[in-house]
């Protein structure tokens, strides 16, 4: 990522050099991969993009307070960048606030979100980082700013006095408050052409923020914390933690970084359910269960979708409609060219699987043991631990009295079957044995 010192190495205590990612790279690798699996569940027209080429093009320019709201000169780039405010204000209830006392109210008075509350009174939120998008036209759409000063200063007042560490925690802070921002670019979900709900807003959900702050200091202390001395660390430690609502929960996600791709996701679809599920997984120490929460079915604009109650169902986007088995299934896998998609029911002894269509109903019955995919209108079945075939209409046209121990599905009209010894043949559409079972192994 290109740095653009717009102080005239002011701080040169602070920063060492162009390249600040050399140091973290094999982290920052790994984090930078957590954002590929969101965009094979929403590809842009099938085509994947480089994250870590989107993200080096992102500059990012080191100023200082004296220059808020001022247009100042770019070295090398023969142009000018307007530095922006270095304060965010808030309403005095976002620093105080409780995601349970949010859930509750959202339950119990549907009138009243307090998302929604004008503010009776404003706080100020210094900004020691601002990562900015906003619009194709801007010749330098997405931009970094770091104040320097302001991290110099949090250092001198924050370290002992008499120490020898203000240098290296002005260091720490500053390495930590550039990937917390870069934090942010990653979970910019229109960085890979790809638009959230419409019905969400990061300047008045309290719950998107709070979550996205925990994540983006989560994504910043997986990079950098392992890399520190014992010092640093206790310094980066106090500085998350006193931070407040949202950001101080990045301390207990610092080790689920790879769970962004998830968070990516749930952008799209933001609704309150989501928001309740992520926040029982922080408060129950469950963070590798959010990763299961979102996944595709397939299915243009259609997502599967986990509840609280590890139920699945499918919805609409984007108009978070509720379209199929809501809260009902335990799995669901993709809708194939017959308008089928396999669903699971996890029993105490087992699976049960079978089909819905996109109508929303149960078009193959919830009730085999194994199902294959469908090739020219019929598939292997498993029913009460014996092998046969259905047609997509659970029409049986081969019996469930196959005398094998184990058959895969069919393809070009042929199944490999194996008999009680352990060896292979094949079968055809009508059940019949058209290769012995005296093989090895049977590739179709």
């Amino acid at each position: 990522m290109k740095v653009f010192d717009l102080t005239r190495g002011k701080y040169p205590q602070l920063y060492y050099g162009n390249d600040i990612i050399s140091q973290y790279e094999d982290q920052f690798k790994m984090t930078i991969h957590a954002s590929y699996s969101f965009q094979r569940k929403f590809p842009k027209r099938g085509c994947l993009h480089d994250v870590e080429a989107l993200i080096d093009t992102i500059p990012i320019f080191l100023v200082e307070t004296s220059m808020t709201n001022e247009y100042v000169a770019v070295p090398g780039l023969q142009c000018s960048i307007l530095v922006p405010e270095d304060q965010y204000y808030v309403p005095t209830e976002y620093s105080e606030f409780d995601i349970d006392e949010w859930v509750n109210t959202k339950e119990s008075e549907k009138e009243d979100d307090p998302r929604e509350r004008q503010p009776q009174s404003l706080s100020i939120l210094d900004l020691l980082g601002v990562y900015i998008f906003t619009n194709d036209d801007d010749l330098i759409p997405r931009k970094i700013f770091v104040w320097m000063d302001k991290i110099m200063d949090y250092a001198k007042d924050h370290t002992k006095k008499g120490t020898k560490q203000i240098g290296s925690n002005a260091a720490t802070l500053f390495d930590f408050v550039v990937f917390h921002e870069i934090g942010h670019a990653l979970m910019d979900v229109e960085l890979y052409g790809i638009h959230p709900s419409p019905h969400f807003s990061y300047s008045s959900d309290y719950v998107y923020r709070f979550i996205e702050e925990a994540y983006a200091n989560g994504i910043a202390l997986s990079i950098v914390y392992d890399n520190l001395k014992s010092q640093e660390q206790d310094f980066i430690k106090d500085f998350v933690l006193s931070q407040g609502a949202g950001y101080a929960r990045g301390w207990d996600l610092r080790d689920y970084h790879l769970e962004i791709d998830q968070w990516l996701s749930i952008k799209v679809l933001f609704n309150y359910d989501i928001a309740c599920l992520i926040i029982d997984c922080w408060k129950n120490n469950h963070q590798e269960l959010v990763p299961e929460c979102v996944q595709s079915v397939g299915h243009n604009d259609w997502l599967a979708l986990k509840d609280r109650h590890d139920k699945w169902g499918i919805i609409e986007l984007p108009s978070q409609k509720d379209i199929i088995g809501f809260k009902k299934y335990d799995s669901f896998w993709s809708f194939d060219e017959n308008g089928l998609c396999m669903v699971r029911l996890d029993q105490q002894k087992g699976y049960l699987y079978g089909c819905v269509n996109e109508q929303g109903v149960e078009q193959i019955p919830v009730e085999y043991d194994h199902l294959y995919s469908f090739e020219n209108g019929i598939t292997i079945a498993k029913k009460d631990g014996r092998y046969g075939a259905i047609d997509l209409n659970n029409n049986t046209v081969i019996p469930f009295n196959l005398p094998y121990e184990d058959i895969r599905g069919f393809r070009n009209g042929r199944a490999s079957v194996k008999d009680k010894n352990e060896k292979w043949g094949v079968i055809d559409t009508n059940g019949k044995l058209i290769v012995p079972c005296e093989n090895n192994n049977i590739v179709l």
